[in-house]
């Protein structure tokens, strides 16, 4: 596998969850930045220039949907799309994928999830030919 070096730019609120997905992704090989709102997480994101967002919905200072938007809009001056990865622990999970999707985000995981499943979607998501 090819994670070794890849970067993950972890946008989320709660820092039990940016601190449970640091451990589990740095296990596996990723270096982890993190930011606690989504002004910081758009900031952040042109500084580190991730290989991929993993952004929370709800958190103050602009959602994930608008994570994702803001990144979309910005990402052309780096010459490359970086994938996005939402998560959520709304229950709506079928209006949350659509959003998602609408707002530019590759994929969406429902909370509570699995270290199995995050390692699979972030696999997938930074595989060159989408897994």
């Amino acid at each position: 596998m090819d994670e070794q070096g890849k970067n993950i730019l972890i946008v989320d609120d709660d820092s039990s969850i940016q601190e449970l997905l640091r451990i589990i992704l740095s296990k596996h090989g990723y270096q982890v930045f993190q930011a606690t709102d989504g002004e910081e997480g758009v900031r952040k994101f042109l500084e580190i220039q991730p290989d991929l967002v993993v952004s929370d919905i709800s958190m103050p200072k602009g959602d994930g949907f608008n994570v994702a938007i803001l990144i979309r809009s910005k990402e052309e001056s780096l010459g490359r799309r970086i994938p996005i990865l939402l998560i959520s622990a709304f229950y709506d999970d079928h209006a949350n994928q659509e959003n998602a999707a609408r707002c530019g985000a590759d994929a969406f995981l429902s909370k509570p999830f699995t270290q199995k499943q995050l390692i699979e979607k972030v696999q997938a998501l930074l595989e060159p030919n989408g897994g």
